[in-house]
């Protein structure tokens, strides 16, 4: 692939085909155990496009080699969707983050980093409504690909929810995608096309006050009201996090929480509120997620046997569970084993990936790929594609 690079190279401004770094971009933050590394392929090259001609240049070679492009942000999912799974050309959209302020909306190019586009608003009197837990580190196009839920999401839902507009790029060019449509991108890991900037909803920045309560679960759900976010962490990971062994609520407010609670805490734990990975710090973890109905969400609660947080949406209940690993494939077996009981309560994965397409929760999209991406150019094997891993993971499923 020699002429593929070589091309690329005088097409991109930068493109790396060392071996070290093809390494590098290999893998994302999933943990994958030895055996399994075999159904891994290097990239045959990295490139990080800085404009939108850029892309479609790296899209033309695709087409005309009939190699796979696989978009990555900053890596920061643990669900494999920027795991290389065949030879591909890498696009690291990092470069791309150029951030424009619209009135009350933000344009803003995939690469950029959601607490840096935060603190960018933050100096016009404007906030985001909602971003991700790795904020700090995460890109704006890395979470609208793997969607879901974040920090906000009580008040304000999913960040699908909070999206004008997306331009994205495949085959045929260029196209701004809104409404109905969004559904054909967000949460399909860059297997429809290449996110290259969206426009996100905004809210005034207002001061975010938070208090902690001591409390039940079950009881947790009634205190939600008018509140902006709501987290609730159980005493094993209270204990692991360096907080009061107890069950604790974390409720912030848009303006003056009402609630006479602790607010010393409740300050510390919102200002901890990116760290939730640092309770991993003195061994290793494997973290398992899930999305309930607030109906069965108690339940599931009750059944969980390891340190978790809940995160509360305006629709559901997004648990975490973080499981410490003794023996990689019995911690394993309990991630899988999480999202089943889950299932049997009426909930879901909380995203697809690599891990979870067999689950159906992306076909939808089917034909909509076979359209924009009739030779499966783009991301193969996540979302809408089985691959190896989600079928040994759908083998293990059927022993549980």
């Amino acid at each position: 692939m020699d002429s593929l690079v070589l091309e690329l190279s005088h097409l991109i401004k930068r493109v790396d085909a060392h071996p070290l770094q093809m390494s590098l971009y290999s893998q994302d933050l999933l943990k994958i155990p030895k055996f399994l590394e075999r159904f891994i392929r290097y990239p045959i090259c990295v490139v990080q496009p800085e404009s939108d001609k850029e892309v479609k240049a790296v899209l033309k070679v695709s087409r005309k080699y009939k190699v796979p492009v696989v978009p990555r942000g900053a890596a920061t999912s643990a669900y494999g969707g920027a795991v290389t799974i065949k030879p591909c050309i890498v696009v690291d959209l990092t470069r791309m983050r150029k951030i424009e302020i619209i009135g009350k909306k933000a344009v803003v190019e995939s690469g950029a980093v959601w607490l840096d586009v935060e603190n960018e608003l933050n100096k016009q009197g404007l906030a985001l409504r909602v971003y991700p837990s790795s904020a700090p580190a995460g890109t704006v196009g890395g979470w609208i690909a793997q969607g879901g839920y974040g920090i906000g999401s009580l008040k304000y839902g999913s960040v699908g929810e909070n999206i004008e507009w997306l331009e994205v790029a495949d085959f045929d060019g260029i196209k701004k995608v809104e409404g109905d449509e969004l559904r054909n991108y967000v949460g399909l890991f860059g297997t429809t096309g290449v996110i290259l900037r969206a426009c996100l909803k905004l809210r005034d920045n207002a001061r975010i006050d938070s208090v902690a309560i001591k409390t039940e679960f079950e009881k947790s759900i009634d205190l939600l009201d008018g509140a902006y976010h709501g987290a609730f962490i159980d005493l094993k990971l209270a204990k692991m996090l360096g907080f009061n062994e107890a069950n604790l609520l974390l409720l912030s407010y848009e303006g003056e929480a009402e609630k006479e609670r602790d607010r010393e805490l409740g300050s510390i734990m919102w200002e901890n509120r990116f760290n939730l990975f640092r309770a991993g710090r003195d061994r290793e973890i494997i973290f398992t997620e899930a999305v309930l109905p607030y109906e069965t969400a108690p339940d599931f609660f009750s059944k969980v046997e390891f340190p978790v947080e809940a995160v509360f949406t305006k629709d559901n209940v997004v648990f975490l569970g973080l499981i410490p690993v003794d023996n990689y494939y019995r911690a394993a077996m309990k991630a899988i084993k999480f999202v089943k009981i889950a299932e049997r309560l009426g909930g879901r994965t909380y995203a697809t990936g690599m891990l979870f397409p067999h689950k159906g929760l992306a076909d939808f999209a089917k034909e909509y790929k076979k359209t924009v991406d009739p030779e499966s150019l783009l991301n193969p094997g996540k979302a809408v594609e089985n691959n190896s891993f989600s079928r040994m993971i759908k083998l293990t499923e059927m022993v549980l």
